[in-house]
């Protein structure tokens, strides 16, 4: 970074002056010029945007609400994600809250500073990735799913072969989108299975069974009936007559549920006298109940428990309450009832969910089936209890029945496009899914730039690997900021080596602005005006008239002899950084010792022409060595200045340059050339 304000300017006890015999003279010594005040708030930066200034852009909170107003949010935050803006987040409108942050660096300038501000800027995108970076993003909600599949109780959160994702999403989107422009994209998210789910048949064409209740162990049956309990091993399945528990071992699944309609076929097993059938058996799932019916359940007492596990007979399941208090030693559960002496709840093969509905030395009354008899030391002794319910404040039943179907699926990611009449999937962009984020191994289904920089060339190497050279392909992904997320399309081109970024280079430019504080804010503003206050220790007065004077210094001719000892003022043109005018006072006899054998009234004309052409031009050169026309449009420099005339009177003149390519100066006017001839 430079700064233009030289050290002279910037420390009062640096020696300023020129020869005079009164306050306009220009004295040779420094007559109570013993120190300057303090102006370090006012200064002229070059300065270059850091990565940490866009994400200082993307949180501030003025531009927050100015984009939010805007519609612009995404786009914003993806400033502070990407390192540049964009055609929605302009520097004229953004930058100027930065440049005021308290976080800003130089957020301390004061009234007359400027900053020459160099930033990246996206301009020469395509306009379809215009498009795609201003998408918006849609879920699939379960009114949508129901609406696929034309129901409130049959559906599954997911679409399927019977109700797809092509035909329903295009009405959703027309739905919640009414007003959609055409080349405008949404990113839709929603589940997809392969298999469609199996709901409720008729209720007239479905009829459980009454065979449970005679069947003996060794009895091969057909059984018809519902799932009425679950656990982590199995079920419990019944027909209109009783319930047994269905064993499928340890690799079991939970692929069934509560009110699943099955078709059992099998030999009756016996395990600790509970009747049930084992993993050899065959089942069928055949449709699901609307809701699970309980019969009423037998109330077990401490001494109830007491005698049933005595019994030697072979048993079906019985639906049973109990209340007793919760015992959690590990993985064991039991349940202890006041007046059992030789026997013991325990609770079978509990799921996850049901462990969690049960607290260490809790009181409540448990629902459930009876299911078998263990014994310790050969002696009866545990109740097996498979949970169906706990009733106690705080819980809901461990087993709710759910209408909607469960289907295996798969978190879907597409983008679709309005062509101005329909919405269609976008054939020209390919997404990153949940999978692939999975498989980077990051986490929110985002990337951060960085990330994206490595990742998207190796999921395009993955993803095509026969790409011709010079295959380009556009890739949406999620980009994670300091902020959230937001959507952000790159393209990418196969060189025939390796996949490059395509448009960083040629979309993403680097611009230089001027921004000035005025008295309402900072301000993009390339034409200035800037007031130049006379007489001495004028903190804008210094810094301009000493950029003069180094001008003058480093391109005239034999400058020694046109600059003071100081080098604070120049004869040349008449400026002096000490007094803080111009000097055209063709009476002053120091100044016609600089022009000898000269007309007083010749010598005014070519101080007023060299500041014109020559110093003028040439201080802003070195204040504003970025200015630049822009666009056509050839910004202007407005100096309103003091000139010590002949005759010792103090007028003030404004003066005018244009700035004609950057870095570079013309003289368009100046109002003494409105007054009569000095």
């Amino acid at each position: 970074m430079k700064t233009y304000i030289k050290n002279t300017l910037l420390v009062g006890a640096v020696s300023l002056g020129m020869m005079s015999c009164s306050e306009n003279s220009w004295n040779d010594h420094l007559d109570g010029f013993t120190g300057g005040p303090d102006f370090s708030n006012v200064q002229t930066l070059d300065y270059t945007l850091e990565v940490s200034d866009y994400e200082l852009i993307a949180k501030n909170s003025a531009n927050k609400a100015l984009a939010e107003s805007a519609g612009v949010a995404d786009e914003l935050k993806a400033v502070g994600s990407l390192g540049y803006l964009n055609d929605k987040i302009l520097p004229a409108e953004y930058i100027p809250n930065l440049l005021q942050d308290p976080g800003f660096k130089y957020f301390t300038l004061s009234g007359g500073s400027s900053i020459n501000v160099t930033y990246r800027i996206a301009k020469n995108l395509p306009e379809e990735m215009v498009n795609m970076n201003a998408a918006s993003s849609y879920t699939v909600t379960k009114e949508d799913y129901q609406e696929a599949y034309g129901s409130e109780e049959d559906y599954a959160e997911s679409f399927s072969p019977m109700a797809t994702a092509a035909g329903n999403i295009p009405g959703i989107l027309k739905s919640n989108f009414p007003d959609a422009a055409a080349g405008e994209y949404v990113l839709v998210n929603y589940n997809n299975s392969e298999t469609s789910p199996v709901f409720n048949t008729p209720e007239d064409t479905f009829e459980p069974s009454d065979i449970l209740k005679d069947a003996k162990a060794g009895d091969d049956v057909t059984v018809n009936g519902v799932v009425t309990g679950v656990c982590a091993r199995g079920f419990i399945f019944s027909d209109k007559g009783a319930s047994v528990l269905v064993y499928l071992g340890s690799s079991y699944d939970g692929s069934y549920v509560l009110g699943d309609r099955l078709e059992i076929s099998g030999t009756v097993g016996v395990n600790n006298n509970g009747l049930q059938f084992g993993e050899s058996a065959t089942i069928k799932k055949v449709g699901q109940e609307s809701s699970v019916t309980y019969p009423a359940a037998k109330v077990y007492t401490g001494a109830d428990m007491d005698a049933a596990i005595q019994t030697t007979d072979n048993f079906t399941a019985v639906y049973c309450s109990i209340t007793g208090k919760v015992s959690v030693s590990g993985n064991y559960y039991n349940l202890m009832v006041d007046g059992a002496s030789t026997s013991q709840g325990s609770f079978y093969m509990l799921t996850d969910a049901q462990k969690a509905m049960l607290k260490d030395g809790e009181t409540c009354t448990v629902n459930g089936y009876f299911v078998s008899i263990s014994k310790s030391g050969g002696v009866p002794k545990f109740f097996n209890i498979l949970l169906t319910g706990v009733e106690s404040s705080a819980k809901s039943p461990a087993n709710v029945k759910r209408r909607v179907a469960t289907i295996a699926n798969t978190a879907v990611s597409s983008l679709y496009l309005y062509d101005g009449s329909k919405w269609a999937p976008a054939t020209d962009v390919t997404v990153l899914q949940p999978s692939d984020y999975k498989q980077m191994g990051v986490s929110g289904n985002a990337l951060t730039a960085d990330e994206a920089r490595t990742m998207i060339p190796m999921f395009l190497s993955r993803t095509y690997p026969y790409a011709a050279a010079e295959t380009s392909k556009y890739v949406l992904y999620s980009l994670k900021g300091s902020d959230g997320t937001s959507l952000r399309s790159v393209e990418y081109t196969y060189d025939g080596t390796q996949w490059v970024d395509s448009i960083s280079e040629e979309g993403v430019i680097t611009e230089t602005n001027q921004f000035v504080f005025k008295s309402s804010g900072w301000k993009m503003d390339p034409s200035i005006s800037l007031v130049l206050p006379r007489g001495k220790n004028q903190a804008t007065s210094m810094w301009f008239y000493q950029a003069a004077v180094d001008w003058v210094s480093a391109n005239i001719e034999n400058a020694s002899s046109w600059v003071d000892s100081y080098g604070t003022g120049e004869y040349y043109s008449g400026c002096s950084a000490y007094q803080g005018n111009v000097n055209i006072n063709s009476s002053y006899a120091t100044l016609l010792s600089y022009y000898p054998g000269v007309q007083p009234e010749e010598i005014v004309k070519m101080m007023k022409s060299r500041f014109e052409h020559e110093t003028g031009p040439g201080a802003l050169s070195l204040l504003y060595p970025n200015m630049a026309p822009i666009e056509g449009l050839e910004p202007t420099v407005t100096v309103t200045f003091t000139a010590w005339t002949t005759g010792g009177a103090n007028v003030e003149y404004t003066i005018v340059w244009k700035c004609v390519e950057k870095g570079k100066f013309e003289f368009v006017s100046c109002t003494w050339n409105d007054a009569p001839a000095e």
